[in-house]
């Protein structure tokens, strides 16, 4: 008996001291879901990571993932212009109608009052209507090496810093 309990000591002490492994790499920055100070019409953006595309009237709408929506005035086919960026942290799905832009920020559905494209206004918001989850392609683009793993639990991913990580788990070749 006096064995066994050695072993187990032995190999509890083991375990509990294994050290972490600290490194350089990328981190997540989020922002809480229930925080919409950061959603404001702002001047135009170069395109990034794109997704889904809506065309109401003369105007193009590109969601740019993760960070909001491209307004392109394309009144001239030929010469489309980038005229207005809606900063809408954690969107990745958005519709619109009647001057009324229905958008996700990861969790929560916006009802934004977009009359004005370089005013728009938050009118409503619709608690819990989708499931965050921690999606695959949340990496930090342009980047190869190691990185902490977004997590959906701990907000909406907006950008990624350059940081120390403890134990990474997520890494691009």
């Amino acid at each position: 008996m006096k064995q066994f309990a050695f072993i187990l000591f032995l190999g509890i002490s083991m375990y509990s001291c294994k050290e972490d492994i600290v490194v350089d790499g990328m981190k997540p920055i989020y922002a809480l879901y229930d925080d919409f100070s950061t959603l404001k019409s702002e001047s135009a953006l170069p395109f990034g990571t794109l997704g889904k595309i809506v065309t109401v009237g003369q105007y193009i709408f590109i969601n740019e993932l993760y960070k909001g929506i491209h307004v392109i005035d394309n009144t001239d086919p030929i010469h489309p212009v980038n005229k207005y960026f809606w900063k809408i942290a954690g969107n990745r799905e958005f519709t619109i109608l009647n001057n009324v832009l229905y958008a996700d920020n990861g969790k929560h559905l916006l009802v934004i009052d977009i009359s004005d494209y370089s005013n728009i206004a938050l009118l409503d918001v619709l608690k819990d209507q989708y499931v965050p989850d921690n999606d695959s392609e949340a990496y930090p683009a342009n980047y190869v090496g190691l990185f902490e793993c977004y997590d959906s639990t701990l907000g909406i991913l907006i950008g990624w810093e350059e940081g120390k990580i403890i134990n990474p788990k997520c890494n691009i070749n």
